[in-house]
């Protein structure tokens, strides 16, 4: 007699899941931070890519888009803070010539990525990481500074880069002015409900974690927010913005840490939801 009740409440659980509709969110690539490969991965890429010039950034990146299409990523990224290196190499601030630009080697990178036909975003850290980078408060030279990276955004999408991702840690308003543009997408680091605020002043993509879901409600409230772009989704948090945007509206993200062949597979499988 008392195993009836609890045979009713699994039917009605299993009901309710079958009523329920699957969907797959997009899935999106805001970059990546590779693990050190193995000696034998250098080998094959050397091995494959003979009578190219490539360095182990190169093959960092090549290996991460790899990555990311064996994951069936939607909107593959290519770069982040692993890049540094090429943003210093073709970008920098001389106090008497301004900005000295040279997109050649980033180029050459994300040739190899594109020239194939594959659809990908490029990955950058802001100007203000690079060590000649000059102050806000000298608005003119900071300006050109930022003058000087867009055009190496553009010579990226001279070779069919379709976008960029650019990440920012506490941004001025200036600064956000400055890198906002419609190829763009802005990611804060750690982001204050205020600096959240200043960014969607510029754009009406809004990416978040986690632990800004709670801002979500405000920022709605007052922003036309086009799309919605959750980074390392859980189902409870995916459950929790379901109520201020449609899922058509709705995008899972992620930043690979160390080993990406099983990250974005995550990934991808964080944003299948029954709703």
């Amino acid at each position: 007699m008392r195993i009836l009740p609890a045979l009713a409440q699994v039917h009605l659980l299993v009901t309710q899941v079958f009523m329920k509709k699957k969907r797959e969110l997009k899935t999106l690539s805001l970059g990546s931070e590779p693990d050190t490969p193995e000696v034998p991965l250098l080998r094959e890429f050397i091995s494959a890519h003979r009578g190219i010039e490539a360095d182990l950034t190169t093959f960092q990146m090549l290996r991460s888009c790899t990555a990311q299409q064996n994951a069936a990523i939607d909107e593959i990224a290519i770069g982040g803070k692993f890049c540094r290196s090429r943003l210093e190499e073709g970008l920098s601030w001389d106090d008497e010539s301004g900005p000295h630009v040279y997109p050649d080697i980033m180029v050459a990178d994300y040739s190899l990525l594109t020239r194939k036909g594959e659809r990908v975003r490029s990955v950058h850290e802001s100007p203000v990481v690079l060590p000649s980078c000059p102050s806000p408060d000298d608005e003119d030279a900071f300006a050109e500074m930022f003058h000087g990276f867009r055009q190496i955004l553009r010579a990226l999408r001279d070779i069919r880069v379709f976008g960029h991702i650019i990440h920012l840690y506490d941004p001025t308003p200036v600064e956000l002015e400055l890198v906002s543009g419609n190829k763009n997408l802005l990611f804060l680091h750690n982001p204050t409900l205020v600096s959240l605020e200043e960014l969607l002043e510029h754009t009406s993509d809004l990416i978040i974690q986690s632990e800004t879901i709670p801002f979500v409600d405000d920022l709605m409230d007052r922003f036309q927010v086009r799309t919605l772009i959750l980074s390392d989704a859980s189902e409870p948090a995916l459950m929790d913005v379901l109520p201020y945007v449609d899922t058509d509206h709705l995008k899972v993200a992620g930043y690979g840490v160390g080993p990406e062949e099983e990250y974005w597979k995550k990934v991808k499988e964080s944003a299948i939801i029954f709703v």
